[in-house]
């Protein structure tokens, strides 16, 4: 019998059991853990994936901690975990790294680092949070106070803080705790994205299999901007599409809620009352304004205004000339080793406060090595990072705002592995 795939952001994969949990190769009974960040988490890692192995090691910085718990809970007979599981091909699964490895040698200074400054879960700063509920309070008066007055100008402004507020809804997205306070739901629900479809497609998806046929982001923007480096690009995707992206990204915000509401429609998202945000402000602004000012004039431009600024910045992360080398990637030494050839950093030098000029997405290496770890500590973690990559002789790249973003747009233009393969599991065979 043919096993059904599950989708995720239009990439279907085959759980291999609906009772286990496959983590380097080995199998776990989780049923009854009662995981900190709670069971959704899990359920989703096992019955919407095919392997557990390079969430749970991403997700825990400090591993062996994280390790010695897992113990407990090993299916010790392989004649049970058989009965239960499909395709149990132990060769070409994650296994669990060493502890001499990179990302493992990382990891244990990265959780040293936030037990000398007493977050020892790597949860945000005071600082973060007072500026959080800053940002929260100026994107709700901007929004009132557009509605009330149909003012362009502030609408424009709202947009502007809204990049910051969606920012902060990708950093409690990461971090169940804020996530279940529906700090998430507050700060992306609100712009018009899902915090459910993101818990599931960004933790899971994206930042697991990044810049590989199962990262919903490689075809997020097909076919208007090719960011898939094996493929060929035609006439107009080549020469025209990649220099008029900002007209592209101003409907960023609208196609990932047409997206979603496609696959939430397909069975394949879970409602939630975030998804309503979005339309009820378009119903009430159409109401008061009119369509062409209430509609067009103050909230596309607001959305415009807000998709060019985070998702440039996005982008930029992942499709920067050395993200594109395929044949690096496929060779990394193991999963972080893998997430600095795919990830892009700029402006590494600046300060956390600093940093929200960037949306807080230029220490993008950190984030993704570290994807639960609050980007208040990012800049730490960065230095932490740069310490360990020249013990390893292990190349770090980074560049400029403005020479990342050249880089971008030479990469939607141009394939920069035409024809290569790509190892989903790269870095951890």
């Amino acid at each position: 019998m043919t096993q059904q795939p599950v989708w995720s952001s239009g990439v279907a994969f085959y759980p291999p059991s609906t009772k286990y949990w496959r983590i380097g190769n080995e199998w776990y009974d989780l049923s009854t853990f009662e995981h900190p960040g709670g069971n959704q988490i899990l359920r989703l890692a096992r019955d919407r994936f095919e392997d557990c192995t390079f969430v749970f090691e991403a997700h825990h910085h400090n591993y062996i901690h994280a390790r010695n718990i897992l113990k407990k809970y090993k299916v010790t007979s392989e004649d049970e975990a058989d009965k239960t599981v499909t395709g149990n091909n132990s060769n070409k699964y994650p296994r669990l790294l060493g502890h001499g490895a990179f990302y493992s040698v990382i990891r244990r200074r990265v959780a040293d680092h936030l037990k000398q400054v007493n977050c020892k879960d790597g949860g945000p700063t005071k600082e973060c949070l007072v500026l959080f509920w800053v940002v929260f309070v100026l994107w709700c008066t901007g929004e009132s106070v557009s509605y009330l007055t149909g003012s362009i100008v502030v609408s424009l402004f709202t947009g502007l803080v809204g990049t910051w507020l969606g920012a902060f809804g990708h950093n409690w997205v990461h971090q169940p705790k804020y996530k279940r306070r529906g700090w998430a739901l507050l700060s992306l629900d609100t712009l018009g994205f899902s915090s459910e479809g993101w818990y599931r497609e960004h933790l899971l998806q994206h930042h697991m299999y990044t810049n590989t046929p199962w990262d919903n982001h490689f075809k997020g923007t097909d076919p208007f901007l090719v960011t898939d480096p094996t493929v060929e690009r035609h006439w107009f995707q080549r020469y025209v599409l990649p220099y008029v992206h900002p007209i592209i990204l101003s409907f960023g915000t609208y196609g990932n809620y047409i997206a979603h509401t496609t696959f939430l429609l397909q069975g394949q998202e879970e409602f939630s009352v975030g998804k309503l945000f979005f339309l009820l402000e378009h119903l009430l602004f159409w109401h008061r304004w009119g369509f062409l000012h209430g509609v067009v004039g103050l909230l596309f431009l607001k959305h415009a205004l807000l998709g060019n600024y985070y998702f440039t910045c996005a982008l930029m992360n992942h499709n920067a000339e050395h993200t594109m080398d395929v044949k690096a990637r496929n060779a990394a030494k193991d999963w972080g080793h893998a997430q600095m050839l795919c990830s892009a950093d700029w402006g590494e030098h600046l300060t956390f406060f600093q940093a929200g000029l960037f949306l807080w997405l230029n220490f993008h290496t950190a984030h993704h090595m570290f994807p639960r770890v609050d980007f208040s500590h990012h800049p730490a973690i960065h230095r932490i990072l740069m310490r360990t990559c020249d013990e390893f002789k292990i190349k770090y790249t980074t560049g400029t705002a403005i020479s990342i973003y050249k880089e971008m747009i030479h990469s939607f233009s141009t394939p920069q592995s035409l024809m290569q393969e790509i190892t989903i599991y790269a870095g951890g065979l």
